[in-house]
Formats: structure tokens, C-alpha cells, sequence
């Protein structure tokens, strides 16, 4: 069985090691963008199974990335998860930012940071798993 693969995008780069480093230790392959355009192009050459993304990202926001990757034909199906520091956008799943782009689905989950490590790769297992 080919590992699943995840895109982190954070601009933070001891997030990125962190999330990488215990996600390939729960059998995931891993790469990162630190930004919204780099993760475009990572997202067409890397292909991944589920996208973790940061809001505050330079540049577009990572919701911005988030509608982005809806609005794409190809992409719109991958599972994203969201991470933030922000309790308003983790209250509502990011639901009040997101309905000005009429999207019928958001992120598949919105996670704060710190992240729960435990949390996080139970998810993703669920959702590398359910044959999107």
C-alpha cells in the first residue's frame, strides 16, 4: 500500500518540522509550502491525499488557499485541515469567513494550535481513509 501523502503549509518552519517529523513517524509521506503560491504548485506536483494549512500565511491567507483549492475541479475534494491560533475562526470551523465565497464545503476540519498531535493523525487517518 503507497503511503498518503499530506502538504503542511505554514510559514513557521519549526511547525512544519514538527507536524512532519511525527507524521512520518504514523507512516505519512510529508511535504510543505510556506506560503499560498508555493503550496499551488505543491499541490499539483506532490498530489496529496489531505492538505494541513495555517490561516496566517505571507501573502493570501490560508483561507484565501482554502477557497482556492475548493474552487479548483481537480482539488476541490481533498481533505484540508485547518490550523489557527485565532478561538473565533476555531469557534465557528471558519464557517463566518467562508460564507462570503458560497462554498458548499469548507475545511474538513479546523484544528488550534498547539496542535493535539493525537487529534490530528486521527483525523487524518479518517480522512486519507474514506475514499475521496
Amino acid at each position: 500500500m503507497a503511503l498518503k501523502r499530506v502538504l503542511v503549509v505554514d510559514d513557521d518552519p519549526d511547525i512544519v518540522d514538527y507536524l512532519g517529523f511525527f507524521l512520518e513517524d504514523e507512516g505519512y509521506e510529508v511535504s510543505s509550502a510556506n506560503r499560498s503560491s508555493s503550496a499551488l504548485t505543491a499541490l499539483d506536483e506532490f498530489e496529496p491525499d489531505a492538505v494541513i494549512v495555517d490561516v496566517v500565511l505571507p501573502g493570501r491567507s490560508g483561507l484565501d488557499l482554502l477557497v482556492h483549492i475548493r474552487q479548483n475541479e481537480r482539488w476541490s475534494e481533498v481533505p484540508i485541515i485547518v490550523l489557527t491560533g485565532n478561538d473565533a475562526i476555531v469557534q465557528d470551523n471558519g464557517k463566518n469567513y467562508l460564507a462570503g465565497f458560497q462554498l458548499e464545503r469548507g475545511a474538513d476540519l479546523v484544528l488550534a494550535k498547539p496542535v493535539d498531535r493525537d487529534a490530528l493523525v486521527a483525523v487524518l487517518g479518517r480522512l486519507t481513509n474514506s475514499g475521496r
